[in-house]
């Protein structure tokens, strides 16, 4: 019995401690002992490898005091052990930050020596790099061979060629595609699905790369990303679902599949298919299969056709047209549903169809054809050079003759708006929006502008337009300019980023 109060007795004085590192109250004051602390605020914010932290804190107290300072991660390594690290032993305490982006306990233990009693004071410290806000310009440059890279905008200052500035002059091989970002990558080096990490994946012609965002180095090289290697090397689009984990990959007209949080190696879906640029789903990726000229969608590692539904305008399946351009519109602005334009051309006929689909339906649901328009063949918008979606309403950007157009879906009516400089090619188009709006809990917009970026005599302007109900404010000169041609603009704060409409 006396064993058994023993066992009872360590249990409750394990749960104690237990509890003491799981108390997350805030310490706004702290007198025991006779010692009071003062000064100390209750959050910091810091740049690692930028910033020194620097506090004098008000400690009142007759006795013979000494001083540590601690920082403890606040992300859990082994269940819930901690890990703390001594910054100081003064009062006053001026420390450089070179920890990694994250939130941090800022602990201050005031030891009387005499009664070896310790007063504690917690604050939290945040931790951030100069590359965590900010715009990421995905670009190329040279001419007989391209090679990409970002230019990196931030408040303050810019870093141009940002991969190579951080590993050693290296750049990505081809003209530049596309670039996604991640907050829930994790692979071995993070702990195999315990701890995330906030990514980039850049998408060149010939290659492509896991890069961490805090330190700007190659987290995973292109010879590391595919299970198998890869015969033909011409990447098409990348994609990343709203969950942030899902990622596909085209390449060759082949999809390659990888979860952001067991990252490991993109793995092919075989199959007769044939894909160029994916149409973003609520459930899974959709695609346009250019062989059997249906819609389709990726599940369970599989290739899915649709299934026609008599309630549906057109079959989804043989529909013996060409998909010319694709684009989805604001979760929210479309009453929480999950909707994309394809614009088509009909083997047919001499018009073109502008098709709406609903893919918030789910995998295995029927034909997601919910609406078909007729497009007279004369109107500018099917022959524009480059189209964008403004995502919060029913209008299409597109560019022809050096001019910017709206067209609105509704009543098939296109106005031109917008005078396009001489001689510069448009390369880019976006509307960006951030926070990211295609998520169910997010409202309202911190970031919302439609960008244009153009191009001659090698050197980029991007114009962040704001906007005017469907029109755009005009600009007197250009937001960022720099070498290369822009192909895709990732805005990143806060460890999120702008949906890729």
């Amino acid at each position: 019995m006396k064993k058994i109060n023993n066992i009872v007795w360590l249990f409750f004085i394990s749960l104690f401690f237990v509890a003491c590192f799981e108390d997350d109250n805030k310490y706004d004051y702290a007198e025991l002992d006779g010692v009071t602390i003062e000064g100390i605020a209750e959050k910091y914010t810091k740049v690692s490898r930028q910033d020194v932290l620097s506090i004098t804190p008000t400690v009142t107290s007759k006795a013979d005091l000494e001083y540590v300072w601690e920082l403890w991660t606040s992300a859990r390594q082994d269940g819930i052990i901690y890990h703390p690290d001594t910054i100081g032993y003064a009062k006053d305490l001026n420390y450089e930050i070179c920890e990694e982006p994250g939130s941090y306990y800022l602990v201050l233990n005031v030891k009387n020596k005499e009664t070896g009693v310790t007063t504690i004071f917690r604050s939290t410290l945040n931790v951030v790099t100069i590359n965590s806000t900010g715009w990421y310009l995905l670009k190329d440059e040279g001419s007989t061979e391209k090679y990409t890279d970002y230019d990196f905008i931030y408040d303050g200052g810019r870093i141009d060629n940002w991969i190579a500035f951080y590993n050693d002059g290296k750049k990505l091989k081809g003209e530049a595609v596309k670039s996604i970002f991640t907050s829930k990558y994790s692979d071995v080096a993070s702990g195999g699905g315990y701890n995330y990490a906030s990514v980039l994946l850049p998408l060149a012609k010939e290659e492509i790369v896991v890069l961490d965002l805090s330190s700007g180095n190659i987290r995973k090289p292109f010879e590391s990303l595919f299970f198998e290697s890869l015969d033909v090397k011409n990447f098409q689009d990348i994609s990343v679902q709203n969950d942030g984990v899902s990622m596909n990959l085209v390449n060759n007209n082949s999809v390659y599949s990888m979860s952001a949080t067991n990252a490991t190696s993109f793995f092919a879906l075989y199959g007769q298919y044939s894909f160029s640029k994916s149409l973003n789903g609520l459930q899974g990726p959709n695609y346009f299969d250019n062989l059997s000229k249906s819609f389709v969608y990726v599940a369970y590692q599989r290739i899915n056709r649709y299934v026609d539904a008599s309630t549906a305008p057109i079959s989804c399946n043989d529909m013996e047209a060409d998909m010319l351009w694709e684009s989805a519109i604001n979760f929210q602005a479309q009453s929480r549903g999950w909707i994309s334009y394809a614009l088509m051309k009909k083997h047919s006929t001499s018009d073109y169809m502008l098709v709406k689909l609903n893919l918030s339906t789910g995998w295995g649901n029927s034909n997601p054809i919910v609406k078909v328009d007729i497009i007279p063949s004369t109107l500018n918008f099917v022959t524009a050079e480059k189209r964008a979606v403004n995502a919060d309403y029913g209008i299409i950007y597109f560019v022809k003759d050096h001019k910017l157009y709206k067209y609105l879906i509704d009543n098939q009516h296109e106005e031109a708006i917008l005078d396009l400089p001489a001689g510069e090619e448009v390369t880019c188009m976006q509307h960006i929006a951030y926070p990211n709006q295609m998520s169910s809990d997010v409202y309202g917009a911190q970031v919302n502008c439609f960008a244009i970026a153009t191009y001659a005599d090698g050197k980029y302007k991007v114009w962040l337009h704001e906007f005017d109900a469907g029109n755009l404010k005009p600009l007197t000169k250009p937001t960022f300019e720099g070498n290369g041609r822009v192909a895709c603009i990732n805005y990143v704060e806060n460890n999120t980023s702008n949906f890729l409409y």
